[in-house]
């Protein structure tokens, strides 16, 4: 009798030992925390300067590392989703599924976005050694400390391929 309650104490302790241990808190291991909200700003279209218009960007969260971003303005009204890498006081933004194969013609390795070598989500270095290839291009980030967006979409229309750059904050 003695033993049994031993072992189920024994059993109970070391599962909570494993518990909260393992256990990270929320604003560890969530990446969108330091990104989400709205960003007002100005797009400009491509490098001409004097074409710029007022916009917006919402930015939600999606899961501990992808954001949806619906950016929306007199010249644009678009909504797409990117994953973020931390990387310093930046939060580096790129493609998901399908994007990222549209993009760059290859998909991202299989675990993408596991833990990297601290523990933590996958970080902008191991991003770039895993799943990009030399001349793979990126598009934007999110500035922590300044809480700044700044972005550019890759747009079409019947004239042709153009792009629209989004800053703000």
């Amino acid at each position: 009798m003695k033993t049994r309650k031993f072992l189920a104490l024994s059993a109970m302790i070391i599962l909570t030992m494993a518990v909260v241990s393992c256990k990270k808190d929320k604003d560890e291991t969530d990446l969108t925390n330091q990104v989400t909200g709205t960003y007002v700003g100005t797009i400009t279209q491509g490098s001409l300067k004097s074409i710029e218009a007022s916009a917006k960007c919402d930015v939600s969260r999606i899961n501990d590392y992808t954001v949806e971003i619906h950016c929306y303005g007199i010249e644009i009204d678009t909504t797409f989703m990117l994953e973020l890498y931390q990387n310093a006081n930046y939060m580096m933004a790129c493609y998901t599924s399908d994007d990222f194969y549209n993009e760059y013609g290859h998909y991202e390795s299989e675990d993408h976005h596991m833990m990297g070598d601290n523990g933590d989500w996958t970080n902008w270095d191991q991003h770039m050694s895993n799943d990009h290839e030399s001349g793979d291009q990126h598009y934007g980030s999110f500035n922590i400390d300044d809480h700044t967006f700044d972005y550019t979409l890759k747009m079409h229309n019947k004239q042709g391929n153009y792009t629209l750059r989004f800053i703000g904050s």
